[in-house]
């Protein structure tokens, strides 16, 4: 290298030098003061939390929808409420009437109905029944009824229905005398006129041991005697008197029997007595004794297993609404709902209402069931 290019390089390096020490330092940035920090952003209490929102009743009528499932099904089977039976066959046409279900019953003492229901428990048949509360304590003990408490509960009697909706009776009635006043000239008015000479073998009454109706007219000739259900001893004193005296008349009082004369005096329920008074046309009378005499109430119950039972449950709503009591009261018997009131024309044709003051009412079914089984095995004792 030349020693002029030297010397020309260093002249520029060293000015180079003098031109940046005479530049003026850059005056530093200040750093920014720190900034107030922001307040943290509360965060809200828990709230509880909404209930959550109900979803709405139902519009749709209970009624409408037991009416509507039981029309599904289509039929209802029953033991024992033939058509002749506290009119039931104007109970069965007002039920076909409103809900155009078709119905079959197999008509069945109370005994044989028992049997049946037990025999079936594998495979029910029936749907619905009814049964004196003296066989209420066997229904419960055998499991034999499908709970259902109808929307007319409230106003059912304690004593006529059992809490746990297992039964509950619909109508009563009293065991009465029913005179044919065209051969009986002298109508008895007590179970004491009973015994009198004049009516030697003109009294027609069942086996006790086979008729449930006729086991309650022992109770109540054990009523009319000072006797109770728990107390069936005066009743079967009574009727060992009939018998030595040659009262009873070994006929059953069926409605030919009736009809024929052949039983001038009959013991059974006043319904009966009343419903045949009104068939046969005849110069009936029917006699409530004064010196007393039992209620007898009939329960319903859906069957355990019913094959078909929104048709049953739908046949008790209309068994104890105003419509199916009253359909009740046009078979003679007396509606257990005391609010429903029935018309003048048809009350004219019951006995007067003072006749049934001496009317008791057994309330306890056990003893019933009790004094059942007292009354029948104290019928054979005297009849042997």
């Amino acid at each position: 290298m030349s020693k002029k290019y030297v010397y020309v390089l260093s002249l520029i390096v060293a000015l180079s030098m003098v031109l940046a020490a005479c530049t003026p330092a850059a005056t530093p940035t200040a750093a920014p003061e720190p900034t107030m920090a922001t307040e943290p952003t509360k965060v809200p209490e828990a709230t509880t939390a909404p209930e959550p929102t109900k979803a709405p009743e139902s519009t749709v009528d209970p009624m409408v929808e037991l009416e509507t499932a039981a029309k599904a099904e289509g039929t209802i089977i029953s033991y024992g409420l033939p058509d002749d039976w506290v009119n039931y066959g104007g109970m069965w046409a007002l039920y076909t009437e409103k809900y155009g279900i078709t119905h079959a019953d197999t008509d069945m003492s109370s005994g044989e109905i028992l049997a049946a229901l037990k025999a079936e428990k594998s495979a029910p048949v029936a749907d619905i029944t009814d049964l004196g509360l003296n066989f209420a304590k066997v229904i419960n003990d055998e499991s034999l009824s499908k709970p259902y408490k109808n929307k007319y509960w409230d106003e059912i009697p304690d004593y006529a229905k059992d809490p746990d909706g297992r039964w509950a009776a619909a109508y009563w009635g009293a065991i009465a005398f029913t005179v044919n006043a065209d051969i009986v000239k002298t109508v008895p008015q007590t179970w004491e006129d009973l015994l009198k000479e004049e009516y030697k073998d003109t009294v027609c009454m069942k086996d006790p041991r086979e008729s449930a109706t006729a086991n309650m007219v022992v109770l109540a000739a054990a009523y009319g005697h000072g006797g109770s259900e728990t107390n069936v001893q005066p009743g079967l004193d009574f009727f060992k008197k009939m018998k030595e005296n040659g009262i009873l008349r070994p006929v059953a009082p069926s409605t030919s029997a009736i009809q024929k004369g052949e039983c001038p005096i009959s013991l059974f329920w006043d319904f009966d007595g009343l419903s045949k008074k009104k068939d046969l046309g005849m110069n009936l009378e029917i006699v409530i004794p004064s010196d007393g005499t039992v209620a007898g109430l009939y329960v319903q119950f859906i069957t355990a297993g019913a094959p078909h039972p929104n048709a049953a449950k739908l046949l008790l709503e209309l068994e104890y609404s105003d419509e199916g009591q009253l359909a009740y009261a046009n078979g003679f018997v007396h509606p257990i709902r005391e609010n429903v009131k029935l018309p003048d024309d048809l009350l004219a044709m019951f006995p007067p209402e003072e006749a049934y003051a001496p009317v008791a009412f057994p309330k306890d079914f056990a003893a019933l069931d009790t004094a059942a089984t007292a009354i029948s095995d104290g019928w054979t004792l005297i009849s042997e």
